[in-house]
């Protein structure tokens, strides 16, 4: 191997532009073998473990636990034990990460080569384009950075032009995307900026350190600029022959906002000797701050110091809300939510259905049933609605920009609530499937979700999804459609209802309501409503899901 390797945040996967680190393996000073587990690396919907290339000594770890970084970011440094620290030093300081291109390159080449001229725009338009970009970008008034931090988050734009714009107060949802389908990029937000005069903000020169002797202070003055982090320079004394005081101290530290002024309350001042009001006055102590220690209830010059000490300790003020990060899954949840409502036409269907007769077909095969697992309710639904896309085929379906597509085997994605977020594995092949190895399979896809370790494999693909929440009691939900499916179908809890008979009496049914979120572009009413009855009537005679 090479004396120093760097090692770089992966790309996995075209459409990744970052990775959250999550659990290093392997501690700095360690040495291991090609192949050794490195680091957990988490993407929006998968967390990949990064494995060691070649074997060394884990010299450096430049990233923490719960760090947001481009892919190509440096975050470790393996290299020969015999390399010294300061080598390793150097090649850190000098190292610049890999060019790996977040943005796609056509965002800004299709924009600048090839975009559509707009009517009545010149080719002399063209070549002033910078210019008449400029002119044209809004100016929105400031706005709050919660408030802008939640509006560019619903922003169709990429996760380096948020940030971007998020950096310089810049509303995403003013501008006018130059990437695919209208996605805001790095460059649009850049455009905006300088049309504006809005430049990268530039961090302040560090104030020079001050150097030589500090003035002369009191010990109580030395002690509480200690504990405040201050130095003594450039705090002018008031005492005798200029010397520090700790009122000049706590002057000081309240011009540079260590502590805040003490809240005037009008306490009754407790009884002091003339020892223990002198030491107040020199400490600039107000006696009704101090709590009496002493003899019938007298101030003592201990007490003085001690009401000195609390003043100077600063107040830490309790925030109203505490702010979670954003984890790479919620964010690519948000963007996909939020551009699947805008973006398709939902429309939605609900139906109830009897479930007697379900339940207790369950009931029996459980009971004869040699396998350990039991058959749940979503195993059978999922079955059920596999057979009825097989019955309206129309509705296992894909919108897509060359046309519908139709797919021959109901692959069914199935969500599943995991900490942080949702993924929708898939269970390929439902048709096909008898109730037992859908019930095996989802189990599976279920539990390697909540570890997040399924494949990329795993969670795409699926021509239809089922978003169950009857077990948490949801009488009827209508769930927002996984592009680019076409329709996605939300049960309900099972509840108990009166209805008449046949014989015109009452009894009471078991009943599960379903809906069904449809994008009109794909599926009509008259369509979904053929599919809700073609699953309604193999949930009510369940007899066929096992024939």
């Amino acid at each position: 191997m090479a004396e120093i390797h760097p090692i770089t945040l992966p790309k996995w996967g075209i459409e990744m532009s970052e990775g959250t680190v999550a659990t290093w393996h392997l501690a700095v000073g360690a040495s291991a073998e090609k192949g050794t587990e490195l680091v957990d690396i988490e993407t929006e919907k998968i967390v990949n473990t990064l494995d060691l290339e070649v074997g060394g000594t884990l010299r450096r770890q430049l990233a923490q636990p719960g760090d947001v970084l481009p892919v190509g970011a440096l975050i470790a440094v393996l290299a020969d034990a015999s390399v010294p620290d300061s080598a390793i030093d150097a090649f850190v300081a000098g190292y610049k990460p890999i060019d790996v291109s977040f943005e796609p390159k056509e965002e800004g080449s299709v924009a600048s080569q090839s975009s559509p001229r707009h009517p009545g725009e010149s080719r002399d338009d063209e070549g002033g384009r910078g210019e008449a970009a400029k002119s044209s970008v809004p100016v929105s008034p400031p706005l709050d950075p919660a408030i802008l931090a939640a509006r560019n988050e619903a922003a169709h734009a990429s996760p380096l032009a948020r940030r971007l714009a998020n950096k310089l107060g810049i509303d995403l949802s003013s501008l006018t995307g130059t990437g695919q389908k209208g996605r805001i990029s790095q460059e649009d937000v850049e455009k905006a900026a300088a049309a504006r005069g809005t430049v990268a903000p530039v961090p302040p020169a560090p104030e020079p350190v001050p150097t030589g002797p500090e003035p002369h202070a009191s010990p109580i003055a030395e002690k509480i600029a200690r504990k405040l982090g201050m130095t003594l320079h450039g705090i002018k004394g008031t005492g005798a022959r200029g010397r520090v005081s700790l009122a000049d101290v706590q002057a000081a530290a309240k011009a540079r906002g260590l502590i805040s002024e003490p809240a005037q309350v009008a306490t009754p001042s407790p009884a002091a000797g003339p020892a223990a009001r002198k030491l107040a006055g020199d400490l600039g102590v107000d006696l009704s701050t101090v709590t009496p220690t002493g003899p019938k209830g007298h101030a003592t010059k201990q007490d003085v110091r001690d009401a000195a000490d609390r003043a100077t300790v600063p107040t830490a003020e309790v925030p109203a809300y505490d702010l979670l990060p954003v984890t790479g899954m919620r964010r690519a949840i948000a963007t996909a939510l939020v551009n699947a409502k805008q973006n398709i036409p939902h429309f939605y269907l609900t139906s109830d259905v009897t479930v007697d007769a379900l339940l207790s077909f369950r009931e029996q095969l459980n009971a004869r049933a040699s396998s350990p697992r039991k058959l749940s309710v979503n195993d059978l639904l999922i079955k059920a609605a596999a057979l009825a896309l097989m019955e309206v085929p129309d509705v296992n379906v894909h919108w897509a920009d060359d046309g519908i597509r139709r797919f021959r085997s109901a692959d069914i994605s199935v969500a599943v609530a995991v900490d942080g977020g949702l993924l929708t594995p898939v269970v390929r092949g439902a048709d096909r499937l008898d109730p037992w190895a859908i019930g095996a399979r989802a189990a599976d896809l279920a539990d390697r979700a909540r570890k997040r370790t399924l494949a990329k494999e795993d969670i795409s693909g699926g021509s239809f999804t089922i978003s169950n929440l009857g077990m948490f009691g949801i009488r009827q939900f209508q769930a927002i459609i996984n592009p680019p499916q076409g329709a996605i179908l939300a049960v309900g809890t099972t509840r108990r209802e009166a209805r008449e008979t046949a014989e015109g009496g009452v009894a009471f049914a078991s009943v599960m309501s379903l809906t069904l979120s449809c994008d009109h572009r794909a599926v009509d009413g008259a369509l979904g409503a053929k599919f809700l009855a073609a699953l309604g009537r193999r949930l009510e005679d369940p007899i066929g899901l096992v024939l």
